[in-house]
Order: C-alpha cells, then structure tokens, then sequence
C-alpha cells in the first residue's frame, strides 16, 4: 500500500507533466497498443479542431480519416515499430476540416515490445493553403492597364505614372485605401514589362501569422526545426518576375529588416540554411496608409520605405 506522501508526490508529478505537455507549442498524441489516444495535448486539440473528450480514449481511426494511399504515421509507428521524423500528413477531423502536418513519430517499447507510439506535429494546414492560393493566383494573373477604368484626371494621372514604371525593374509603392485596386494596378505593371513572361506572385502580409511569413517569403531547409522540409519561398518561386507584398506595414520590424537585405542585396537565405542564394525579383508592395505616418509611428522601417518607394504610385480613394 502507498503512503500518503508517495501518491501526494505521484500527482504533483503527474499535474506537472500534463502542464509541460500543454505549455508545449507542438501537438502530442500517443496511442496505446490497441489504438486508443492515451495522451493528447492542448497544441494538438487547437491544430485537428478537436476536445480532448472527442479523441482521447477513441481509436484512432474512427475518428480521423486518412487517403487511401497515406497511412496515419502514428498507427505506422505502432503497427511497423519503425521511427520516422519529417513526414508530412494531410488528412482529415470527423467533421471534415483538412489538416496537414509534419510528424515525428516513434514507437514506445517496453522490455522489446512495441506497447503504443507517440507523435510530435507541427501544423502547416494555413502554410499549405497559402501555398496552393498563390498557384492559383500565377495561374489567373489577368489585369492589364485595358481593365483601368476612369475618366478622372487623378485616374489617368497615376495610370500614365504606373505605365513608366513598366519600362524599369525598380521597386514600387503603391498607397491607397482597401479596395482601390492596388493589385490591379501591380498586376498591369507586371502584365506590361519585360517581366510579363515570368510569375507574378501576390502574398497579403497580414494575413499570415509572423511566426509563418518568414518560411513563405524564404523558405525552409530541411531540418531547420521539427518538421521543416526543403521549400522554396515566394522568393524563389518569383523568380525572374515580380512579387506583390500587399499590407507591407504589417510586417514585425525584425522582418522588414530581413526584407530590406533581400531587396539591397538580391540574395535570400532559407529559415535554417546558412548559404544565400541570388534571386531576380522584383518587389512591389502596397501599404494600406500614409506611409510617411506609417514611418512615424514605427509600422513601417524608414530605411525600406526608401528603398521600396523608388516607385511611388497614389492611388486615390474611389469615393
């Protein structure tokens, strides 16, 4: 029989690790033998969409569900007693939202036998989407000056201005309000230039998480961090054409700094690489106000603006 002190010290133990589990800013899910969730922490719940009370004790596969030619890792872990770290997952909740992930799993042995498995994931669901947004995006690069409709002299004053722009591989600043058409007016540039043949890619900055935006612009090597695999950020997948940074005040400072190298020097550095590599981009961005108060107040870096705004296009407001 247990003293009182030995159980007191049992759950004080078991209280401290079920918060390190749920301090953790990576998922945790564990099955036993049978399949069943024994352990699944809070990082994991916000990443599958789920409650504890849904998954654990569950088996596994009724309540995810996985393409017929991609087998859960955690159930391989189980079933194969093999580790493996860097895969990455897409399947899906049983209420139908797409989930993917990058996984390490491992089996858990206890005197030889394999007696459950544990999977450490990393969500990549948004990084994905975005990804796929932005294919679509090359993919429907339609907008010339044709599409630029108006008859005022502000109008036909900042088109003559964007058709210049055209003629050099400079950077541009487009300012305007939120549904003036600054990626109109980005995609015409683009559209008219020696560049027209290459991509155009558009990325809204804010939307997109900072602790993301710096893998989507530079990409990823693999091994940087769990789950990071070889990929080519909007960078690279520019190259030769032209990327829109829209809502570029939105930007952290520390990544704007970043930002600001890559355009100076015309080389980027993937997130856990330590060589650069030349990229031939060119960069237009769009702010969302005036870029001079932008500066004032510390959402904009004085030393980008100047190197963005050797373009500056004014787009007025539609009312």
């Amino acid at each position: 029989m247990k003293k009182p002190e030995e159980s007191n010290t049992i759950t004080r133990l078991n209280d401290l690790y079920e918060k390190i589990l749920n301090e953790l800013d990576v998922g945790i899910h564990a099955i036993d033998e049978n399949g069943k969730t024994i352990v699944y922490n809070k990082k994991m719940m916000e990443i599958e969409s789920m409650a504890g009370e849904e998954v654990l004790d569950k088996d596994l596969l009724e309540v995810f569900q996985f393409e017929e030619n991609q087998r859960s890792t955690l159930v391989h872990a189980l079933k194969e007693g093999q580790t493996t770290k860097n895969i990455k997952q897409t399947y899906f909740n049983n209420k139908g939202k797409e989930i993917t992930t990058i996984n390490d799993s491992f089996p858990i042995l206890e005197n030889g036998k394999v007696t459950g498995a544990v999977e450490i994931t990393k969500d990549v669901t948004r990084l994905e989407q975005v990804i796929k947004e932005n294919v679509l995006k090359k993919k429907n690069t339609k907008f010339t000056f044709d599409q630029i409709i108006g008859n005022s002299a502000l109008i036909q004053s900042v088109t003559e201005e964007a058709k210049k722009a055209t003629r050099t591989s400079s950077s541009v600043l487009i300012v305007g309000e939120t549904g003036t058409g600054k990626e109109l007016f980005a995609q015409s540039i683009h559209n008219g230039s020696s560049r027209s043949s290459a991509p155009f890619i558009s990325q809204n900055c804010a939307a997109i998480p900072d602790s993301l935006m710096e893998s989507l612009l530079f990409g990823t090597k693999r091994g940087a961090f769990t789950g990071a695999v070889d990929r080519p950020g909007l960078f690279e997948q520019a190259e030769g054409g032209t990327l829109l940074l829209d809502e570029i005040n939105s930007l952290e400072p520390a990544l704007q700094a970043k930002l600001l190298r890559a355009i100076q020097e015309r080389t980027i550095r993937r997130v856990g690489d330590t060589k650069d590599k030349q990229v031939d981009v060119r960069i237009i961005a769009t702010i969302n106000e005036d870029p001079i108060d932008a500066v004032a107040e510390h959402r904009l870096r004085k030393d980008l603006y100047y190197r963005l705004s050797v373009v500056t296009l004014f787009i007025p407001p539609l009312r």
